[in-house]
């Protein structure tokens, strides 16, 4: 051998020496120093992972009966590779067919075959069948024993209680995630942390005998206990939809809260739907009105206004002041919903009578800047920041382009629109001494082991009005509900402060007379409030707030109040105790001093038609009255040959014949019982001597109860064109020919 070829055998030979050390001395490293983590690699590459969700924490109401739980279900899954194969069944004759096995599954779960199909036709290891099966469908499928399908153990939200409080609740998906509602607000505190499961397979998707498996548990998430308590919720539910069906309507809301606290013990809309199967409905209906929605409040709202201008000191409980139908803002004239007007009143009685022009004139002595600092001091240009998705912000005319007809449609409930959880809140900022509370539903959070995460304490926002302040607003609205619009709120033994309201909605870019939303607003006990409630019915058959929604507002606190084992205050017996007074004789008085002879003994005048002469009155004289009671005057010119038409409504034939024949009028009675309609409208002017019919028969109402506030019709158009027989809310009418005063007072409006 050459010399030259033994060198390069030698380099051959060193370069092969080199390279096999430094193998060996890699691998001796890796051995060494990175032996775990490459097992750990190995094992990797060869295991699947399986995601296992955790169980969502329950949801309960605030004594502790379940809301929402977990169950535990089982769902199929296969190994496309072993479906495929031959032959899969071991210790048996029998092959194991791929098409049998995909009928049996479709069979069974009731899925088309074709989509099991194409999972078992895909190069993967691990495919869902179909997730959280039944019982029974899951013990067909394991007596058939085939290989290459498996079962895993999961956990399907469930609500036990069916629809009840479901918008509250919401729902989760089946991927245990929160979609809507309470499940969506907490969706992390309820979640919980997943677990694992590792099963091994070979090279080729072969699951491999005595394989290495492993299972890390998941831990499930916290509890949360609500403020809502499910007796109340379930009543307030009844209510909501008996109206609905009863009356037509669109849809309906409620809430009931605690004053002191600002906790919700009810939320409630109808329609509503079952979250177990919340695919069944049209996703609107998921939508929470109460957080999500918005609405003008209409009178309800006079409740807010009341407080302001006391709290002002811009008016008192007793001052008196003069409706005759209307109100002027500038040029442009407001009319009371009732057209004829309530005459002489006091504040309280104008409140109780949902007077707008009382309410134009005290909101003018407010002030724009004013009216804007309550609004913010009751919270109601922003969100509450109650604990539930998608709170709305409201709509308000922005300070800086409003003109002094904003401030008087926006201070009788109109132009602004609200959620009805700020309009709840606020409402119970009065009956709490003023105090603003921030609402909240979930009362505390608890860990899986017991153990307290969170407890919700009430929180005050602001003092909005003074003690003595909401005191008086109290006094007042128990008048309402006494002796005015709402009287169907009146729940036995106990004192109800409320307020009726019916809107207007917006339609076709302005208001429509026929699309209405009426509310009643209140809380109990009147001299020591401890809950509130608020009812809003959207378009139904009889749009007047106190007919409609009174009577839901009076079932939903007479059941919470007996619920809440609330103490009554008085008998019925002791409420039918009260002073009768009678009527005074005066025939030939002006009007001035008749008004003046009926104070006199502790009755209210009411003038139903004006005059500097007073033709007749009701009841007549002699009449036992209860104290505080009503007188209804009806007056006209000493000269003229003409007459205002008076509203006969709810009067007995008597009191018609009475009404009639001192106005210099005649009429046909046709019926019996109380007058529920005549001929001639209202507020015409006729001759004297007409003639009309009057039709008598059963009514559901007294005439305080209809005469309520309908607070719609906003339109600064001159073109408007409203018709004042359909249109019965605050009609604008422009006159520019004229300068106008108050008829509150002397002064100009608005100048």
């Amino acid at each position: 051998m050459s010399e030259g070829m033994k060198k390069r055998m030698i380099v051959v030979l060193v370069i092969f020496f080199a390279v096999a050390l430094g193998i060996t001395g890699k691998l001796g490293y890796e051995q060494l120093f990175n032996a775990s983590k490459l097992e750990s690699g190995a094992l990797n590459a060869r295991l699947r992972e399986i995601d296992i969700k955790a169980n969502r924490g329950t949801i309960y109401d605030r004594n502790g009966d379940p809301l929402a739980i977990s169950i535990a279900s089982q769902s199929v899954y296969i190994n496309p590779k072993l479906i495929r194969k031959e032959d899969q069944r071991e210790n048996t004759e029998k092959r194991q067919d791929k098409d049998e096995v995909i009928q049996s599954l479709a069979s069974i779960l009731e899925i088309d075959a074709s989509e099991i199909e194409e999972k078992v036709e895909k190069d993967v290891s691990f495919a869902y069948i179909k997730r959280r099966i039944t019982d029974e469908q899951a013990e067909a499928l394991k007596e058939l024993k085939y290989t290459g399908v498996y079962f895993l153990e999961e956990s399907r939200r469930s609500y036990p209680k069916g629809s009840l409080a479901s918008h509250i609740i919401g729902f989760a998906g089946i991927d245990n995630q929160g979609l809507n509602g309470i499940e969506l607000q907490y969706d992390n505190t309820l979640l919980g942390t997943s677990g694992k499961f590792l099963m091994e397979y070979d090279g080729v998707g072969n699951e491999l005998p005595n394989a290495t498996e492993k299972y890390v548990p998941s831990e499930p998430g916290c509890d949360l206990y609500l403020t809502i308590d499910e007796t109340i919720q379930y009543v307030v539910e009844r209510e909501l939809k008996k109206v609905v069906q009863e009356q037509n309507a669109a849809s309906a809301t409620a809430l009931v809260m605690d004053v002191k606290t600002g906790a919700l013990l009810a939320m409630g809309n109808y329609p509503d739907y079952d979250p177990n199967d919340y695919g069944a409905v049209d996703s609107s209906v998921w939508s929470n009105f109460a957080v999500n929605g918005l609405y003008e409040p209409g009178s309800t709202f006079k409740i807010l206004t009341t407080a302001m201008v006391l709290e002002e000191r811009v008016t008192s409980a007793d001052e008196n002041f003069y409706c005759p139908g209307y109100q002027y803002i500038g040029k442009m004239k407001m009319n009371c919903h009732k057209k004829i007007g309530h005459g002489a009143e006091t504040f309280t009685q104008g409140v109780a009578n949902s007077c707008n022009p009382v309410f134009v004139e005290v909101s003018r002595r407010l002030g724009m800047n004013k009216f804007y600092d309550y609004l913010e001091g009751f919270g109601m240009t922003k969100p509450t920041g109650l604990d539930l998705p998608g709170e709305a912000d409201s709509l308000i005319v922005p300070e800086k382009t409003a003109v002094p007809y904003d401030l008087a449609a926006m201070s009788i409930g109109q132009s602004n629109a609200f959620t009805p959880i700020q309009m709840i809140t606020a409402i119970s900022s009065v009956a709490n001494g003023g105090k603003l509370m921030k609402p909240y539903i979930v009362e505390k959070i608890m860990d899986p082991d017991g153990n307290l995460v969170k407890e919700t304490k009430p929180e005050v926002v602001r003092q909005v009005i003074s003690e003595e302040t909401a005191r008086e607003v109290w006094t007042i609205l128990e008048t309402v509900v006494s002796s005015g619009t709402g009287k169907q709120g009146q729940v036995e033994g106990y004192k109800i402060a409320g307020k009726t309201g019916t809107a207007e909605k917006v339609a076709n870019g302005g208001y429509s007379a026929r699309a209405r939303v009426v509310s009643f607003a209140g809380f109990a006990p009147a001299d020591a409030p401890q809950i509130a409630c608020l009812v809003i019915v959207d378009e139904p058959i009889d749009a007047h707030g106190g007919s409609t929604a009174g009577p839901v507002f009076k079932n939903i606190m007479e059941d919470t109040l007996r619920y809440l084992e609330v103490p009554k205050e008085v008998t019925l017996q002791e409420t039918q105790k009260v002073e009768e007074v009678a009527v005074p004789d005066i025939s030939g008085s002006n009007p001035m001093d008749a008004i003046e002879a009926i104070k006199a003994v502790g009755l209210t005048p009411i003038v139903e038609t004006q005059g500097e002469m007073l033709y007749t009155f009701v009841p007549a004289e002699g009449t036992k009255v209860q104290k505080t009671g009503n007188v209804y005057l009806y007056c006209g010119s000493a000269e003229g040959t003409q007459v205002v038409m008076p509203s006969l409504y709810g009067r007995t034939i008597k009191e018609v014949d009475r009404i009639l024949a001192g106005m210099g009028l005649s009429g046909t009675m046709n019926g019996s019982g109380l007058c529920t309609g005549q001929s001639i409208e209202a507020g015409q002017l006729v001759d004297k001597g007409t003639a009309l019919f009057v039709d008598f028969g059963t009514i559901s109402t007294a005439p305080t109860e209809i005469e309520e506030n309908l607070d719609g019709a906003i339109d600064a158009s001159e073109s408007s064109g409203a018709d004042s027989e359909e249109n019965l809310g605050e009609e604008v009418v422009l006159d520019t020919d004229t300068e106008q005063t108050s008829p509150m007072g002397s002064e100009p409006i608005w100048d």
